[in-house]
């Protein structure tokens, strides 16, 4: 969906912006925020274990607070995810504070609470929804009538002018529904960004039960980037794709973790990385200090060659000005 002219050359000021501040300058800015406002879920999803991660919610004041922290550090895209966010009954005001500060904002969700929490929806710049497959396989790993609400929640969005993208997890139960999560995403007009499953539960240290066979992985990589050069909607650049193929092998790659972004937990304390520093690391004792102080105090990650995660997979190669990357992200900042 085509987007606003002035709001197109905002975002590639401000990316342009960053890349000075962080290669040019050395400086660290904070520009991309993932905020899991809570770990709460209605879905159980397989290779999640958020149901496992500490419940403890800052209140509203506290998130507003840490907004006002993160934007004069230089923060200008956030995203609220969980979890599932729409459960919070402050999402609204928290997306409110986040919008009068400047921010874009982008709203992560299972899409099952989307039409009955539209007021907050619309308020949004960007939904995130995710897809793993058709209805069986989709359903298989999150729980009956899943795949209805995403594909639901996805059109309800796209009807209201609120742009949308879907992320699909490739894990042992939808290696074979590469075609099925394209042609659903080709349907509604949007991208589908695609990542494996790790081999631990997201948000905890428990073996994943779902992680997908290394080679029958790669085949289904190469799968996504042989419809991408058909002209498929993959989001992922050729670049991206080349790195995510190389799971589970330690691989290098340029880390933004700390330096061009950061991770919120719900009970507020923040980490470079969500994967590499939250997972086993025991609740804050005592107040947890304001983000402003965590962020400043905060050492950049060395790089561990563990990053699966296909956004920041990408951010990488954008940051690292791979051509074919950065062509990418220019087509996506002006559709």
């Amino acid at each position: 969906m085509a987007g606003s002219p002035v709001r197109s050359i905002r975002r590639s000021l401000t990316a342009a912006a960053a890349l000075g501040r962080v290669f040019l300058l050395r400086r660290r800015v904070p520009l991309f925020v993932s905020w899991n406002v809570t770990f709460r879920c209605n879905l159980h999803c397989k290779y999640c274990g958020a149901c496992d991660a500490p419940k403890t919610e800052m209140d509203s004041a506290g998130i507003c607070r840490g907004l006002d922290d993160l934007w004069a550090l230089g923060a200008r895209w956030i995203t609220f995810g969980g979890g599932e966010p729409l459960l919070r009954e402050d999402i609204g005001a928290l997306v409110d504070h986040a919008k009068r500060l400047g921010f874009e904002v982008f709203l992560s969700t299972n899409g099952w609470f989307v039409k009955r929490r539209a007021d907050v929806v619309r308020r949004v710049d960007h939904v995130n929804l995710s897809l793993d497959g058709g209805r069986e396989a989709h359903d298989a790993v999150r729980g009956p009538g899943a795949f209805d609400k995403t594909v639901e929640g996805a059109a309800y969005c796209l009807s209201q002018g609120v742009p949308v993208s879907l992320q699909c997890t490739l894990s042992a139960l939808n290696l074979d529904s590469v075609d099925e999560v394209l042609a659903v995403a080709k349907s509604l007009g949007v991208y589908v960004m695609f990542h494996p499953a790790t081999a631990w539960l997201d948000s905890s240290r428990k073996p994943n039960p779902i992680a997908p066979e290394p080679e029958a992985y790669r085949q289904a990589v190469d799968r996504v980037a042989a419809a991408k050069r058909a002209g498929a909607p993959v989001a992922n650049s050729l670049e991206g794709l080349g790195h995510l193929r190389h799971w589970p092998d330690t691989t290098p790659i340029w880390c933004g973790a700390g330096r061009i972004m950061a991770v919120v937990e719900p009970d507020g304390r923040l980490f470079a990385c969500h994967q590499c520093e939250f997972d086993g690391a025991p609740p804050e004792d005592g107040p947890v200090p304001p983000l402003r102080e965590q962020f400043t105090a905060l050492s950049p990650l060395a790089g561990c060659g563990q990053c699966w995660c296909g956004p920041v997979v990408d951010l990488a190669m954008i940051f690292s000005m791979k051509p074919r990357a950065l062509s990418a992200a220019v087509r996506r900042i002006f559709e």
